[in-house]
């Protein structure tokens, strides 16, 4: 009896699992995920080349105007020599027509386009997520009203509606970044919509009713938690489709205005036009674009597969 007892007092106390968080877990998955990392490196390369084209952090510090840092020149700095030179030692890019570094225009072309493409979709997540989330929470009549601008907004393309929203406000950069935030929050209305429609039925939901939870404590602190994941995806993939959106507006004429650049407004008021001899000037900037399609596509596919709660560590 006594060896029994000593082999209990002996035994290794059982070992406690420590609780793994849903994000934590995905963070895990999405860095085992070698394509994901490769866009994450892309988006963050770009990030950085927009934000320190020049030195605009620290230049009003020190009363004056900001200089280039990565850029070269300043996007409107013309040289009369080198007008429409090829890529060389000098302009790594070649020059434009009107003798304007085209490396140093990409550079801050990049903070252009960029900057559009992720405030655009931060401002519609700001009004597609608190009115897809009251559609789906309060059904009826609030559902339905909603819903109806969703369909009457969605009857037009979402390209030929900012098109018309551009023509009627004029091309400028805080008019493209309005009309992509009016014409993109749909798809983020629709799928808040859906999951806080499904969201509200489970039993957790339930059990916080039964115990007498208020609404505010029920949506923010449950339903909205468990409803971000696609969420953000959606968000993650809405970028390289505003950048696109806003290089396609700039090819039609109503985007960024001359001679603040934009990656689209490079190729569509110079590059397409002399395309079959100053090859650079559409090669460049399309490439930019590609670039950045590619490594945010890949980020919002990483974090597709790392939030899916269907994903089980070590599949």
């Amino acid at each position: 009896m006594a060896t029994a007892e000593l082999d209990v007092v002996n035994r290794p106390a059982p070992r406690v699992l420590r609780r793994r968080s849903l994000y934590r877990d995905a963070v895990r998955r999405f860095f085992r995920n070698r394509l994901s990392i490769v866009g994450l490196v892309i988006v963050a390369m770009l990030l950085i080349v927009a934000i320190f084209a020049d030195d605009w952090f620290i230049a009003p510090l020190l009363g004056r105007d900001p200089q280039p840092l990565i850029a070269h020149y300043g996007y409107d700095e013309a040289f009369i020599g080198p007008t429409g030179a090829f890529p060389s030692a000098d302009f790594w890019m070649g020059a434009d027509l009107n003798g304007r570094d085209e490396w140093s225009r990409i550079v801050y072309g990049a903070r252009i386009s960029l900057s559009i493409a992720i405030f655009s979709q931060l401002f519609a997540l700001s009004i597609g997520l608190p009115m897809g989330a009251l559609a789906g929470w309060r059904g009826g009549k609030v559902d339905f009203v909603i819903m109806r601008v969703v369909d009457i907004m969605s009857a037009l393309p979402v390209l030929l509606l900012a098109f018309l929203l551009m023509l009627r406000l004029g091309a400028s950069y805080w008019n493209v970044l309005l009309a992509l935030s009016l014409t993109t929050w749909i798809e983020i209305c629709r799928l808040t919509r859906g999951q806080f429609l499904t969201l509200r039925e489970k039993e957790f939901v339930e059990a916080s009713r039964a115990v007498g939870s208020r609404t505010p404590r029920i949506v923010f602190g449950q339903i909205l938690p468990n409803a971000l994941a696609p969420i953000i995806v959606s968000v993650t993939l809405g970028v390289p489709r505003a950048i696109f959106a806003e290089a396609a507006l700039s090819f039609l004429g109503v985007g960024i205005n001359p001679p603040t650049p934009s990656w689209g407004q490079m190729i569509g008021r110079e590059g397409i036009a002399n395309m079959t001899y100053f090859w650079h000037l559409a090669l460049f900037p399309a490439l930019m674009i590609a670039f950045t399609m590619l490594g945010f596509t890949l980020v919002g596919d990483g974090l597709r597969d790392a939030l899916d709660p269907k994903m089980v560590e070590g599949k």
